[in-house]
């Protein structure tokens, strides 16, 4: 921990410790109001007739409340080792007897990796610490590599090593670690290894603690395949080792102020800046931690629901940074920036260096996330062998082999219904096991059923932040936004035009809608934006704190002081504005107000039992979902009870399996990569021999077209497990066909305008169509075309999650054929966004 500082005392002048004391990082996170407001608490005095502006603040609070931040070697300098060796030559180190520091006392060190929290390198000692640099030396003062120590909790240190920071090969020497008990010395050691000038001292007060031992290893290369499952909300990957073994990769997760590792990575990306001309970023928890450390009248520069990027990954986003400098940022660079965060994190932690890529993807986009991560990845072997649906019903497999709970040959069905961050499936297994003399032998088939593209767990977030924002202006004194969810009968359609509607009133008073500022003052459009974010990352806390395995029956929310109350969110109003008078204005008022259970339960209930009815209603109705032994719920948005509670209306709850482990509801997550983890961990040990495959049975949408009389026709029509192609006609002279992108229930998503040049038609034969598009394109429709007439061929492509558009054209009695043209049926454009500052 860094050093404290003094202010002069009201009595007698002398010096005494402040109580208080903030980290830089810490004060750059607030705002002007909050700045102030610590002046105050403080008793820092402002000189009269000055007024200062928010970095002077700053700079003000860290000169009598500051904690001096240190700097730490983290990356590779130049002639660094040699000039810290010259340091060592030259100054008297004077060991301090009487101090102790217990270190680690086997260190492994891996060329070109780093030493991270998950090394757990844990140091203790009787002295105060912080976090300063560390040395590496032999019983000749030899410099060898530089560490530094990490505080992650109040007196809790951890010895790590930036992975470029080089290391001197040697053997056969006594190590000893070298630490400074002065931070000024620290601070030397920094700037003679970064390449400047500083005066140096004659003597340094230290601590030397031998060692055991130091290995210094090459990370060995591997042929195992790292396994990631990209999930919206969040991501997960592992792998199977040599020995049999499994290990899944977990990263430290500080939030809160205490050190916990987590297998769960936050799907999220972060703009620190702009470093050596290029942006920075942060990802996972570290960009999670950004969002908490944005002030209210600046940008908070994160990007959520990236998975949904897949669908369209051309596309631009535009960022504002510290500083107001605006970046526009492509989505190929940021998703290969997480990809790439995520391997460097599996190699540092396993030790390794990876050739092969193991990606889970969706069974409905299996070519497009093969192909697209193949070329954000071209140094990896990227194979997409599993889709989701297979993982998770090979993860029950797997279970069912090792229990002995099956019985051999017998085919066994199952649904599976994976509710993520941003989306909905629901998938189709169909699967039996054979014990034979030297291998189990499965045969495993999965198909796509249904989806939702519109529906997950954000959708439920967004529902808990409305009713938030509601609450919140009934608190302040807003009698008229008054709702109780309790009595409420009106039956779903009702209620949501009730939440809506108050919703849609209460953005004049609390404004969400930052889009709608984009034309105001930058002040104003920050301001709103966080307001929605905040509110958005406090519902997103509301729900998971309702929905975990120990019982919650009520939360309380406020500005005020939550002393005595047992479970609860305080929060910041310092982040919050109101529109008072025409301007949006910092809350100043204070706000309270408790959430129960039942009202969260019924807020959701009826959209989440109108997601069961469309994807069973129909397999219910048919007799269908009777075929069914078994229905499994994976994903996170499924630790809520309420989705047990709607299936048990459709089927058995002896059928449901719902693996609701832990605490924060990790178990229905990790299914899948743990699925997968068995999948090639029992091929590559040859224990199974497994006869897969995987379908698209049915989309669940449709594709429609208007004829010439403005009549409707179907060309794709949606939950049909076969499809025929579909065809319309125009005359000739036409250069553009609108075809419209319809849900299952007929509802308008996105209209696609197929723009065409006759003049770039080639000529045809039918010969050479049958080549081509035999049994699509069949001789009895072009046979049909008169002359003059074009014929546009439409038929669904399910293994690229999309559609294609063939025209042809008979002109002077011979066929004319145009481009063959594909158009994707999801795309971000129509997609449900929560974040697009339109809610």
């Amino acid at each position: 921990m860094g050093q404290y500082t003094y202010r002069l005392s009201k009595s007698g002048g002398e010096r005494t410790e402040s109580k208080s004391v903030y980290h830089l990082e810490e004060l750059q996170g607030m705002t002007t109001y909050q700045l102030k407001e610590i002046c105050q608490r403080e008793r820092l005095v402002v000189p009269m007739g000055t007024r200062l502006e928010r970095e002077e603040l700053i700079r003000f609070i860290m000169r009598y409340r500051g904690i001096k931040e240190c700097r730490q070697i983290m990356d590779y300098a130049e002639g660094g080792i040699e000039a810290l060796q010259k340091f060592i030559n030259k100054v008297e180190l004077k060991p301090d007897p009487q101090a102790e520091i217990a270190f680690p006392a086997h260190l492994i060190l891996y060329e070109g990796e780093g030493i991270e929290l998950t090394d757990h390198y844990e140091v203790s000692s009787d002295v105060e610490l912080y976090e300063g640099n560390v040395l590496l030396i032999d019983e000749n003062d030899q410099v060898y590599t530089c560490f530094y120590l990490k505080r992650v909790e109040e007196k809790r240190f951890f010895l790590m090593k930036g992975k470029n920071v080089p290391i001197l090969k040697a053997d056969g020497h006594r190590y000893y670690l070298l630490y400074f008990k002065r931070e000024d010395v620290s601070e030397i050691i920094y700037e003679i290894y970064s390449g400047n000038e500083v005066s140096i001292p004659s003597k340094a007060g230290c601590v030397i603690t031998p060692l055991l031992a130091v290995d210094i290893k090459e990370p060995e290369e591997t042929d195992l395949p790292l396994i990631i499952d990209f999930g919206s909300a969040n991501t997960t990957l592992g792998i199977y080792c040599a020995d049999g073994g499994t290990r899944i990769v977990r990263i430290p997760d500080l939030s809160g102020g205490h050190y916990r590792e987590s297998e769960m990575i936050p799907s999220i990306i972060g703009v620190k800046g702009i470093e050596d001309g290029k942006p920075a970023y942060c990802f996972g928890y570290e960009a999670k931690s950004m969002a908490g450390n944005s002030y209210q009248d600046e940008d908070s520069p994160l990007f959520y629901d990236i998975k949904r990027w897949v669908s369209a990954p051309d596309r631009m986003q535009q960022v504002i940074i510290t500083g107001g400098v605006k970046l526009q940022l492509g989505r190929m660079e940021m998703l290969k920036a997480f990809m790439q965060f995520l391997i460097d994190t599996a190699q540092q932690q396993l030790k390794c260096r990876f050739r092969n890529i193991q990606l889970l993807s969706p069974v409905r986009q299996t070519e497009r996330f093969a192909g697209m991560f193949r070329e954000l990845l071209p140094d990896f072997h990227v194979e997409c062998t599993l889709d989701e649906g297979m993982a998770v019903l090979f993860h029950s497999i797997n279970e069912l082999i090792e229990t002995g709970k099956y019985d051999d040959g017998v085919w066994y069905q199952a649904l599976i219904m994976d509710c993520g961050g941003g989306t909905t499936d629901l998938t189709s297994g169909k699967f039996r096991i054979r014990n034979n003399r030297v291998s189990y032998e499965v045969d495993l088939e999965t198909g796509y059923e249904n989806g939702n593209t519109n529906f997950g767990g954000n959708n439920l977030t967004f529902r808990i932040l409305q009713l938030i924002k509601i609450r919140f202006l009934e608190a302040l004194g807003h009698k008229e936004f008054h709702f109780d969810l309790e009595s409420f009968t009106g039956g779903r359609s009702r209620l949501y035009e009730s939440v809506d509607r108050l919703y849609e009133e209460a953005e004049g008073l609390l404004p969400t809608r930052f889009a709608e500022y984009e034309r105001k003052s930058r002040e104003e459009y920050f301001k709103v934006k966080n307001n929605y974010y905040y509110l958005f990352r406090t519902a997103e806390f509301i729900k998971e704190s309702f929905f975990q395995k120990s019982f919650r029956y009520e939360f309380w929310v406020g500005t005020e002081d939550a002393l005595g109350k047992k479970d609860g969110i305080l929060l910041d109003k310092w982040r919050l504005s109101v529109s008072e008078g025409g301007k949006v204005m910092p809350l100043r008022k204070e706000v309270s107000f408790t959430l129960y259970l039942y009202e969260i339960e019924n807020l959701l209930r009826p959209d989440i039992y109108g997601l069961m009815e469309r994807f069973l209603e129909r397999l219910f109705a048919d007799g269908e979902l009777y075929g069914y032994g078994m229905l499994k719920l994976t994903g996170q948005s499924c630790k809520s009870s309420l989705f047990t509670e709607a299936l048990k209306e459709f089927v058995p709850g002896r059928l449901i399996r719902n693996e609701r482990g832990g605490d924060d509801g990790s178990k229905l997550k990790m299914c899948c990569l743990e699925g997968a983890v068995s999948y090639f961990k029992n091929c590559k040990l040859g224990y199974m021999k497994i006869n897969q495959g995987c379908r698209v049975n049915a989309l669940p949408y449709e594709v429609m077209a208007y004829t010439h009389e403005n009549k409707e026709k179907i060309l794709i029509h949606s939950l049909e497990k076969e499809q025929d192609i579909g065809y319309i006609s125009r005359f000739k002279i036409g250069e553009q066909l609108d075809l419209h992108l319809n849900d299952e229930k007929g509802r308008s998503l996105k209209v696609y305008h197929f723009a065409y040049n006759m003049a770039s038609f080639t000529h045809v034969t039918q010969e050479n169509i049958d080549e081509k598009y035999a049994g699509t394109v069949i001789q009895e429709e072009t046979d049909t075309i008169l002359e003059g007439e074009v014929k546009f061929f439409v038929w669904a492509s399910k293994e690229r999650w999309g559609f294609m558009v063939l025209p042809i054209l008979r002109e002077n009695d011979q066929l004319r054929q145009g481009e063959e043209t594909f158009f994707a049926f999801e795309d971000d454009t129509w997609e449900e966004n929560f974040f697009d500052g339109r809610k």
